[in-house]
C-alpha cells in the first residue's frame, strides 16, 4: 500500500490549456429532483461537437484523397474551412461562454481545475460549461469539489466530473491527446 502512495493513481492525461469557462453552484435537491445532466437520455447535440466528431472521420478519408489528388484535398480543406467558419458564427450568436475570455485551466477526462474569485467548499456540486479551442467543441459536466486552495487573490478549484455524457467525454480525451502531441511538436522544433 505504501508504494501505492507514490504512485500516480489519476485515470487520464492532464493538460494545461486555455478555455472559455463557466461554473455555477448546484444545489443536491436540483440534481435529485433530476434537473441535472440525463445521461440515458439524448442531450441537444451541439453544432461544434458533431463537426469534431465529423472530422475525425473525414481525417482518415482526407488522407487517402490527398494521396490520390492533391488538388481536391485542397479544395476539400477549404470546404471545410467554410464550414467551420459559418458553424463558429452561428455559435457565437447562441452559447454565451463565447463572449467570455479564455481562461488557464489543467484539465482531463475525470475533472478541471481553474481559478475562482470566491472559495467553494469541498464536497460542493457545480454544473462546469467550457468550450475547447480550436474545436470549439462545448463540455457540460456535473461535478463535484475536490480541493480549493487560496492563490493570492483567488482560489485554485479542482473539480471531478460526476455526471459526463461518453461523447463529451471522448471528445475531451482526444482534445487532451491532441494538445499534448501539438505541444510536444512544439517543444521538438
Amino acid at each position: 500500500m505504501s508504494e501505492e502512495v507514490g504512485q500516480e493513481r489519476r485515470r487520464f492525461f492532464r493538460i494545461d490549456d486555455e478555455v472559455a469557462l463557466s461554473y455555477r453552484l448546484v444545489a443536491d435537491d436540483e440534481l435529485l429532483r433530476g434537473e441535472g445532466l440525463k445521461i440515458t437520455e439524448k442531450a441537444p447535440v451541439s453544432l461544434a461537437n458533431e463537426l469534431e466528431k465529423m472530422n475525425e472521420v473525414s481525417r482518415i478519408h482526407f488522407r487517402h484523397v490527398e494521396k490520390e489528388s492533391p488538388e481536391v484535398a485542397r479544395y476539400f480543406s477549404f470546404i471545410e474551412a467554410k464550414i467551420n467558419l459559418l458553424a463558429h458564427h452561428l455559435m457565437m450568436g447562441t452559447d454565451e461562454l463565447f463572449v467570455k475570455t479564455t481562461q488557464p485551466v489543467n484539465i482531463s477526462g475525470s475533472g478541471v481545475s481553474f481559478t475562482v474569485g470566491n472559495a467553494l467548499s469541498v464536497g460542493d456540486c457545480v454544473e462546469v460549461k467550457f468550450i475547447l479551442r480550436p474545436s470549439l467543441a462545448s463540455i457540460k459536466a456535473f461535478s463535484k469539489v475536490v480541493s480549493c486552495d487560496p492563490n493570492g487573490e483567488q482560489f485554485k478549484v479542482a473539480v471531478e466530473y460526476n455526471q459526463l455524457g461518453d461523447d463529451d467525454r471522448d471528445l475531451l480525451i482526444r482534445h487532451v491527446v491532441k494538445k499534448q502531441m501539438n505541444d510536444i511538436r512544439e517543444q521538438n522544433d
